[in-house]
């Protein structure tokens, strides 16, 4: 059995929140955690989940993580980098591969760049796991870039090594999403050193992915929903979209995260709707009118735009004062299928058809009045109103205009 140490930075400062024990029976997980007696009684302590509420106890789980823990774990792109990376480490030491568990993914996940405020270490370490990356400088992009190339493509350095290791060394394992990515540091006018995601094309796109993720974060910005800091910057010929992490303050301190797959203590494999994710607002937020309106306005434009891939992990909120908040949006692109089902359904309905209706119906479980609801979908439309304008902006071609064109008008024609 392995005992974690787990602490939770409050205002820069790491606290032992707990310990973690776990326990292997073949390919199965159990774990159980434990809060620290002094953690409970520190202020600004807070539940790290639902399923572990701020009291002493024996909180148990039998199939792996607790669910916060997984939160500061990678998903898609970060685990495949981790698993290359061990696999890899292993035929060099000349030790057996082993089946990758979930600690595994956690312990190895890069302490610097790892997702909000929890952070881990072995109880008999001194160093939290794992340390020692060093994410790279802004200027280090085309080595980042050509190291995510290498690992896509399918010529023969799928498994380049050097590529694998030159992305975990930035903090890249930490990642999530399913697309190529990395860390990366800008120095600030002051020098502060702010921390970024760096997004990748990929050698299989059929069109500028992250021209148009970009484009979608813009138009979302204009219908008034909060995104974070983004830019798009050309990098060798192939744009790369940057986004400043938004678990970060100015002064680089960590802060607290949960996903709405944490927040409704469920899983990928489970159909998921945002009226459940509303319902747990009502519950957990710090500002509950002003999260559920801003949840209502992201659900209009999510499925205006054909966001399918709309999954709890691509929802989430930041621990503001003594509370939950929603966090920026992130991870929002068109899908060019029109009648693909979205991931996260409402009231039921996941096609734009039904859940167009549905969105009609609901704004009442939002908290919003009529002639509120009528308002919000005004403003995303009027956002929509400028896809062409938007796009312009950012240099899309005649064919990539063609292509996303009957997405806008579809949904130009709903407002």
């Amino acid at each position: 059995m392995n005992d974690i140490e787990v602490y939770v930075e409050l205002k820069g400062k790491p606290i032992l929140a707990g310990i973690l024990f776990t326990h292997g029976e073949g390919r199965r997980e159990l774990s159980f955690f434990n809060y620290d007696q002094n953690y409970l009684a520190t202020p600004g302590a807070y539940a790290l989940e639902p399923a572990m509420p701020l009291k002493l106890g024996n909180y148990s789980f039998s199939e792996g993580l607790p669910k916060s823990f997984l939160d500061a774990s990678p998903d898609n792109w970060g685990r495949a980098l981790i698993e290359r990376g061990l696999q890899k480490d292993w035929v060099l030491s000349g030790t057996p591969s082993n089946h990758i568990t979930e600690m595994d993914y956690l312990m190895e996940t890069s302490d610097m760049t790892r997702q909000g405020a929890l952070r881990f270490k072995f109880g008999n370490e001194e160093d939290f796991e794992a340390s020692g990356t060093d994410v790279p400088k802004l200027l280090t992009l085309p080595a980042l870039l050509d190291a995510a190339q290498k690992i896509c493509s399918e010529e023969g350095v799928a498994n380049d090594y050097q590529a694998v290791r030159t992305l975990l060394d930035a903090g890249s394992g930490s990642l999530g999403g399913a697309r190529p990515k990395s860390s990366v540091i800008e120095v600030d006018a002051q020098g502060r050193e702010i921390l970024y995601l760096a997004k990748f094309p990929h050698p299989k796109d059929s069109y500028d992915v992250m021209r148009w993720e970009k484009i979608a974060l813009e138009l979302a910005s204009l219908a008034g929903i909060e995104t974070p800091d983004n830019r798009l910057i050309c990098i060798d010929g192939a744009n790369v979209l940057l986004l400043r992490r938004f678990d970060r303050t100015d002064e680089g301190y960590r802060i607290g995260y949960m996903s709405a797959l944490t927040l409704l203590q469920t899983d990928m494999r489970r159909a998921s709707d945002y009226l459940q994710i509303a319902d747990e607002l009502t519950e957990i937020s710090g500002g509950v009118s002003d999260d559920l309106a801003q949840l209502w306005r992201r659900i209009v434009f999510s499925y205006a735009i054909n966001n399918t891939d709309d999954h709890l992990r691509n929802h989430g909120l930041l621990r503001h004062k003594n509370s939950w908040r929603l966090s920026p949006a992130f991870d929002i692109n068109a899908d060019m299928a029109l009648e693909k089902s979205h991931v996260t359904a409402i009231g039921g309905a996941d096609t734009y058809t039904d859940a167009w209706a549905m969105i009609h119906q609901s704004y009442d479980r939002f908290r919003l009045k009529e002639k509120d609801a009528t308002k919000i979908m005004a403003e995303v439309g009027s956002a929509f109103s400028q896809w062409r304008a938007t796009a312009h902006k950012y240099d899309a071609t005649d064919d990539e205009l063609r292509r996303f064109a009957p997405i806008f008008e579809r949904a130009m024609s709903g407002f």
